[in-house]
């Protein structure tokens, strides 16, 4: 007896499991922009001392975003620092004012 493939995500949005490589360089790359956009409000919120932190949680791509904006987060006198998971799957990562 065929199957049909598992389906995930509420009745009005099922998504397939898996996906061509193309689908997932898409999806893999649309979290990326959204990770970056996120630390990048987050370093904003920091600096301009609405918050004296801010920890982003579940990230999938905190080195390729700590390589990217530790240099704007130090012009901002804000620190990144990484809680990395383990098996590199992720990292939350606290966005901090540098005291001094």
């Amino acid at each position: 007896m065929a199957r049909d493939p598992l389906l995930l995500g509420a009745r009005s949005h099922p998504h397939r499991m898996g996906g061509t490589g193309k689908e997932v360089a898409r999806a893999a790359k649309g979290r990326l922009r959204a990770e970056y956009a996120d630390v990048r409000a987050a370093i904003a919120v920091v600096a301009q001392g609405s918050s004296s932190r801010v920890t982003l949680s579940g990230l999938r791509f905190g080195d390729q975003l700590l390589a990217r904006l530790a240099p704007e987060a130090r012009m901002a006198g804000v620190a990144l620092v990484p809680s990395w998971w383990p098996d590199d799957a992720g990292c939350d990562l606290t966005v901090c004012r540098v005291d001094g």
